[in-house]
């Protein structure tokens, strides 16, 4: 396996730093990943064991920092052939439309390195990005869809009603006193420190991450119903982002999903979100449904 590091740049001209995996024979296949809430390319431990048993099955993996990476973090911005311009990102302070920007930067890079069989998967909060992606873009060069850990990111700031309340009333009060960029007083979940820009992108009515919104029974999730190519969902029974029960969450998924040409959903036994003693079953299943789909 070959593991080279890279730097691309956004649309908007974000440099953003990744790794990308290559076995030793040539491959024009490629799986791209999107990390979560506040995660980097190499936080996630199955991760590593997906890297491997993708190599071994004549896969590459890329793993690249999206701008909602860690909580706050530097890095630079060049616009118009200019001087670098330093900038603070990470998810303190990140709108979740810009996703789309980083994913088609990260698209063009898999590309540019010859790659033309390219899979995308996303795990937590990139579950909603990678989905968004589809459903605004419908790239043509994405041949599949994977989602790990799918979060119904309203339902679980929503299903504590008395917090949720007061975090909004608060975020919405900066913003109209054009306070965007001021951090909430409490983190959310106690454990994201977010602006109120950022918490109205993610949790506000309107959000557009609002696709996997299980908690909502009315909801008919019409943004999976955009995705038209083949789409594998997957997560364990002790994953702390479900809000409702997993057969009840698969089942909306699965219809929702009306324009997939193929879509499996797999219970991987009792994993947790991160799937930390379950990475061998993790690995084990991307690299089935990749060998599947293949070109």
């Amino acid at each position: 396996m070959k593991t080279t590091f890279n730097r691309i740049y956004t649309p908007d001209g974000l440099e953003l730093h990744g790794l990308l995996y290559e076995p030793d024979n040539e491959t024009k296949s490629v799986l791209v990943h999107v990390h979560g809430m506040g995660g980097n390319f190499y936080e996630n431990n199955f991760l590593d064991f997906v890297a491997k048993k993708l190599t071994d099955n004549g896969f590459a993996f890329c793993v690249f920092n999206n701008r909602g990476c860690e909580f706050l973090k530097d890095t630079y911005r060049i616009v118009d052939g200019k001087e670098p311009e330093m900038v603070r990102v990470g998810t303190t302070y990140e709108k979740f439309e810009e996703s789309l920007l980083d994913i088609k930067a990260f698209i063009d890079f898999v590309e540019e390195q010859g790659f033309s069989d390219i899979h995308l998967s996303g795990h937590s909060l990139g579950c909603p990005k990678v989905a968004y992606y589809m459903a605004e873009t419908n790239d043509n060069r994405i041949k599949s869809l994977l989602l790990l850990s799918p979060s119904d990111m309203l339902g679980l700031v929503r299903s504590n009603r008395e917090q949720f309340e007061k975090e909004i009333t608060e975020a919405k009060k900066l913003v109209a006193e054009n306070k965007g960029d001021t951090i909430l007083s409490e983190w959310v979940w106690g454990e994201y420190p977010v602006s109120a820009n950022t918490y109205l992108s993610l949790f506000d009515d309107n959000a557009k991450d609002a696709i996997f919104n299980f908690y909502n029974p009315e909801d008919k999730l019409e943004t999976l119903g955009k995705i038209t190519v083949p789409t594998y969902a997957v997560m364990g029974t002790k994953d702390d982002a479900l809000v409702v029960p997993i057969e009840e969450t698969f089942s909306r998924l699965e219809t929702a999903l009306s324009s997939s040409p193929k879509k499996r959903t797999e219970v991987l036994g009792d994993a947790n979100h991160g799937y930390r003693g379950h990475e061998q079953e993790i690995a084990d299943a991307v690299a089935g449904w990749l060998n599947e789909v293949r070109s």
